[in-house]
């Protein structure tokens, strides 16, 4: 008798990848054992594969069909647990206000990196490069931040 899985689950998704890949495949593909991979997608069992994993067998799925059984049903279920939570809008001159500071941190990581007394004078270190990109995030959160409130405030104007 076969068991019932939930559509969008993780099992319903390794079932997704069994059928499309084979078992045999799909353990090659994930370097799992082909017994591993049948225990994913058994709804009673309570293993699951990692997001490493799941990458690598989605990765395999959509070379041969262009599908993603992991990320469709992942991308179902935050979907599910997000829909009952809108976020809330914030002030448009508030986050407008936010973005100077973004900006001067990321200006300030740059000029300090750039000095001739860094660890490889004018030119980046790989430790400089990556607080960079890291400091490149906030802006861009804030400019998120900022269109939402102005698409909010449109909305909500009518």
């Amino acid at each position: 008798m076969t068991k019932i899985r939930v559509a969008g689950t993780f099992e319903d998704a390794t079932l997704d990848v069994l059928r499309i890949l084979g078992v045999t495949n799909a353990a090659k593909a994930a370097n799992l054992s082909p017994k591993t991979i049948r225990d994913y997608s058994d709804p009673d069992r309570a293993g699951r594969p990692t997001l490493a994993k799941s990458v690598l067998l989605d990765a395999a799925c959509y070379a041969k069909v262009g599908r993603a059984p992991f990320l469709e049903a992942y991308t179902k279920q935050l979907a599910e647990a997000t829909e009952q939570t809108p976020r809330p809008a914030g002030d448009v001159l508030s986050e407008a206000l936010d973005l100077p500071g973004a900006i001067g941190r990321l200006l300030d990581v740059v000029r300090k990196s750039r000095a001739p007394g860094s660890p490889y004078g004018v030119k980046l270190s790989p430790n400089e490069a990556s607080a960079i990109v890291k400091e490149i995030k906030q802006p861009r959160q804030e400019l998120d931040d900022l269109e939402f409130a102005v698409v909010s405030a449109t909305k909500a104007n009518g």
